[in-house]
């Protein structure tokens, strides 16, 4: 079993996210933390990460190497063909991975209350019947698809009808904090679902993912 993870310097939606103090620590440390006495590669543009984890005893378990050029200029066109990060997933197995059928856990850092003890609950439904495992959340609340027009269109109830919001089908949202796949998966279909991924479902605060200055309020109160 084989961690990897991704980290960049500089985040367009929340300023210097991965590096904002949570609970004492930066926010990219508390993932790495969780993570010690495992097998985790880290593909960075980040020299200050690199450097951490030379310098840091606690973050000796972790390889940290810096991104390829190319994939750094991709992330910066911002036009993609194809997305970056699962280049860099691609670029991972190549060189790190001999086994077709390791298991590949890809946690994000900007998830930092996920346990190892989830992970390795979530490990477990990989096998036969499922070919990778990702996190989400369920929702049973009203949900509509707003369109670029400004058009809503109803999800999960009928427009006319009162509905109980007991009784409406949940929304399952995908949640960045982990996928998990075999090197065989990824390769067959160039991705981290597979054909058939389970879902598995997070509650908070694990759930947490910071993107947002609100995410990095809410999980100030957690810290």
């Amino acid at each position: 079993m084989k961690f990897f993870t991704i980290i960049k310097e500089h985040s367009e939606r929340l300023p210097n996210k991965n590096f904002l103090d949570l609970g004492g620590l930066p926010i990219y440390k508390h993932l790495l933390y969780e993570l010690r006495g495992k097998e985790v590669y880290l593909d960075t543009d980040s020299k200050k990460v690199i450097k951490e984890c030379h310098e840091d005893k606690n973050l000796h378990h972790v390889i940290a190497y810096k991104r390829r050029k190319k994939f750094i200029d991709l992330e910066n066109s911002g036009e993609f063909g194809v997305s970056p990060a699962l280049l860099m997933i691609e670029n991972f197995l190549n060189k790190y991975v001999e086994d077709d059928d390791e298991i590949i856990i890809t946690p994000h850092v900007t998830s930092p209350f996920i346990k190892m003890k989830t992970i390795k609950k979530a490990v477990k439904k990989l096998g036969d019947k499922f070919d990778s495992v990702c996190s989400v959340t369920m929702h049973k609340e009203f949900a509509w698809l707003k369109y670029a027009n400004s058009k809503y269109s109803a999800i999960n109830f009928n427009p006319g009808v009162v509905e109980k919001t007991q009784n409406l089908p949940p929304i399952i949202m995908g949640n960045g904090a982990f996928f998990i796949f075999t090197k065989r998966t990824f390769i067959k279909y160039n991705n981290r679902l597979g054909k058939n991924p389970y879902y598995f479902v997070l509650s908070m605060p694990e759930s947490i993912e910071i993107d947002y200055q609100e995410d990095y309020e809410l999980a100030q109160k957690y810290s």
